[in-house]
Order: structure tokens, then C-alpha cells, then sequence
């Protein structure tokens, strides 16, 4: 069974939740963040069926538990794997900005969960975080939504997607 995987179908949960996945046996494939935004991926999948991506729209990414192939008997759902990250919690808007604007200058990926921002852990960065007052955290943690300064949609600089998640980018955390 040779995939070739052009759309992103919904996410796991708005499958199960709209009744279009009930008794399909689930397939992941696993991915590391950094493989989350590559227009073409050859791989395999854990129940070893062999996958392509040929994902062509702009700036389509990959998201954890994205659902990839869906079918009476089977769902393929994306597994991004998680690693080690630098964590900074900026306790309000004015470090919020300057750790992005900080981070932004130096050009390294940044990901956007809840209130934290997480970052590919880098061992000189993570000194300087620590020098520059931020506090960062190492952690093992997926990255997922990815920050890009290009792809802002109208004012507000947030993104959307056809999708929701556990957390909400406004800002607004709920525990």
C-alpha cells in the first residue's frame, strides 16, 4: 500500500467528534518537528505501510494528531515526537514581546503553546536566555504551532486553521 498524502484531512478530534472516526484502526506516523513543514516526506508509518507526503498549498504544516488518510478501515494520524525545548513562561505582554523580538533577531524557530514559548533546545541560546533575565526551562516537549512572521493573516499576527486545540492563542489561559 503505497500512500501518497496530499491534504490534511481535520484533526483526530474533530474526526471523532463529527462520528467520521468511531471503529477505524488507528496508523501514526511519527515526525520530528522539524520535518512538519517539508512539502515532501517518504516514510513509514508504525503498522509499516509505506507513506508519501506531496503537500503543495503554501504554508501548510503538519500538526500533531492531524489526520492524514481516513477510510471505512483505517485512520493515519501524525505523531509529531517530542524533544528536547528551551521553555520561557513571560509573566506579561511587555516580555512576552521583547522574548519574541530577542528571539526573532537571532532567527531560530520559535513555537507557541498557551502562554509559553518554546524553542528547539540550543545550549548557547539557552545561556543567553538565562543571561538576558528570561528564565528558561529545559524540557522534553512537542512542538507544534509554530510562530512565522510571514504568515500573518490580517492584524493580530495569530493564524488559523481549520482545526481547534486544547489551548487558546488569544492569550487567554483557562486552568
Amino acid at each position: 500500500m503505497n500512500l501518497i498524502i496530499q491534504t490534511i484531512i481535520g484533526t483526530l478530534q474533530t474526526l471523532k467528534q463529527r462520528k467520521q472516526i468511531t471503529t477505524q484502526m488507528l496508523d501514526t506516523v511519527s515526525l520530528q518537528w522539524f520535518e512538519a513543514d517539508r512539502r515532501i516526506i517518504r516514510t513509514t508509518t508504525t503498522g509499516g505501510r509505506e507513506i508519501a507526503f506531496r503537500l503543495l498549498k503554501e504554508g501548510q504544516r503538519l500538526h500533531h494528531e492531524d489526520v492524514v488518510y481516513l477510510d471505512k478501515q483505517l485512520a493515519i494520524v501524525v505523531q509529531i515526537e517530542p524533544s528536547e525545548v528551551m521553555v520561557l513562561a513571560p509573566q506579561t505582554l511587555l516580555e512576552m514581546a521583547r522574548a519574541c523580538y530577542e528571539i526573532g533577531n537571532k532567527h531560530t524557530p520559535l513555537f507557541l503553546d498557551g502562554n509559553e514559548l518554546l524553542l528547539p533546545f540550543d545550549k548557547p541560546l539557552f545561556e543567553w536566555l538565562q543571561a538576558a533575565g528570561f528564565a528558561p526551562i529545559q524540557q522534553q516537549r512537542r512542538l507544534s504551532e509554530q510562530l512565522r512572521a510571514n504568515s500573518a493573516p490580517g492584524v493580530g499576527g495569530g493564524h488559523s486553521h481549520a482545526h481547534s486545540h486544547n489551548h487558546n492563542i488569544n492569550g487567554h489561559h483557562h486552568h
